[in-house]
């Protein structure tokens, strides 16, 4: 970003039909994975979270609290899995999950070799178990791969060298992961670009509280799941070593694993269901959880971000995973851990009040995204913690309004931004 702001633009700016055909595309691109969120997927996060929330909790908490709890486990788990005894609080959920997934990637690869297709009622089973109750597999799926890219240390050196991030590079395959996303463009573009300009996940760009614009939010992260978006950035930029990785994952993902899935199935119905399916979902639901986690953007005097600002936190969410909600300490603490984030808090409570900052409370990520994709800033208002005590809620709405309306660039100035900081990152060498 530096470099780029340093040089002059160097190519000429794209014609308007070239604009025009690149907006509509991925508008219509967006769409797309949105209806097929809404066909597919929508229904069992859903209905599972509601049966989660509204009763199944009652019998599944307990059973997953006495394994969580079990010195047995966690011995194991120490001896055997884990490098330091805190990242043992990962082993029952872990559990659970690999499990989960084993149970039904099994089920549907063993009935498609015997019977040779999977009929529709088995897809929606699996799609709904893919899910878990409460979205607590995809949940865990998603988390596990996050913190493996986050550590490389978290796992034991004979488990390291001989499997690597067992979440990330292998179970996250079947969320629509491609190996090494997380520790290349998760940590080495998002992380270091603090979702700003040319992070894969840029957002500032749209108005987040329109449907419309998230559309063309989603096929922004569709590029970024396919891994072209990461690629491109590390290729322009000479990281060889994080587009090298990454290109292995690329090609294990969409052409290693395919290929022999293909051979042993030879089914291309069992492709786009079980493989390619989970990617269009993940695509969409990373769409609508970053739509909260970086929804708002403000300045200071100096024109300068506000950390506490534009990325969220969420305190007594009913889905937190493993300190997932707060987005903030993510951000600017990464290491914090994550029962620790209420102290992280405090340490900037100074902030929160003068800038008023992004934090939320009793509400989930996805509730908080909707909120302001559809512009309920007044409901949004209900759930935001004001620490100043000061604030109405007609006041707290239309800060939340503008905050999510503004733009740091527009759309298509954007485009024209990263064309020109990727020649000046040529240029530089």
């Amino acid at each position: 970003m530096a470099v780029a702001a340093r040089l002059p633009p160097t190519l000429p700016p794209r014609p308007a039909w070239v604009r025009s055909t690149r907006r509509w595309g991925a508008r219509i691109a967006g769409t797309a994975l949105l209806v097929n969120f809404l066909l597919f997927w929508a229904i069992p996060i859903a209905f599972q979270g509601q049966a989660f929330h509204l009763g199944l909790k009652r019998l599944l908490i307990p059973v997953y609290t006495c394994l969580d709890q079990s010195q047995t486990l966690r011995k194991l788990a120490l001896r055997y899995v884990y490098s330091k005894p805190q990242y043992c609080d990962f082993a029952a959920t872990a559990v659970f999950t690999l499990a989960s997934v084993t149970i039904s990637f099994g089920t549907v690869l063993g009935w498609q070799l015997k019977a040779g297709n999977l009929p529709a009622w088995l897809i929606a089973a699996y799609n709904c178990a893919w899910v878990g109750f409460g979205g607590r597999v995809m949940g865990a799926a998603y988390t596990f791969a996050h913190k493996e890219g986050h550590n490389a240390l978290i796992y034991q050196r004979w488990l390291r060298y001989s499997v690597g991030n067992v979440f990330e590079n292998w179970v996250g395959t079947l969320f629509g992961n491609v190996p090494y996303n997380f520790t290349t463009s998760h940590v080495h573009i998002h992380h270091a670009l603090d979702g700003g300009k040319g992070d894969t996940f840029y957002m500032w760009d749209v108005d987040r509280s329109s449907v419309s614009d998230f559309l063309l939010f989603i096929s922004r992260i569709l590029l970024h799941m396919t891994g072209i978006s990461s690629l491109r950035y590390f290729y322009h930029r000479s990281m060889w070593r994080e587009f090298n990785l990454l290109l292995r994952g690329c090609l294990i993902y969409w052409v290693l694993v395919p290929t022999l899935l293909y051979a042993v199935t030879r089914s291309g119905s069992f492709l786009m269901w079980v493989w390619l399916q989970p990617l269009f979902c993940m695509t969409t639901f990373l769409a609508v959880i970053n739509w909260g986690f970086h929804g708002f953007i403000h300045y200071d005097d100096n024109g300068k971000h506000v950390e506490c600002v534009n990325a969220s936190t969420l305190i007594d969410g009913r889905d937190d995973s493993f300190g997932e909600d707060d987005h903030m300490a993510h951000h600017y603490s990464t290491q914090t851990w994550y029962t620790d984030v209420e102290t992280y808090r405090q340490k900037i409570m100074d902030n929160l009040k003068k800038y008023h900052g992004s934090v939320f409370k009793s509400i989930s990520i996805p509730e908080l995204s909707i909120m302001i994709m559809v512009g309920d800033f007044d409901r949004l208002a209900e759930q935001y913690v004001d620490y100043t005590g000061k604030m109405s809620k007609s006041d707290i709405a239309q800060m939340l309004r503008t905050r999510a309306k503004h733009k740091e660039i527009e759309y298509d100035e954007y485009h024209e931004w990263c064309r020109q900081a990727e020649a000046a990152a040529r240029a530089a060498g």
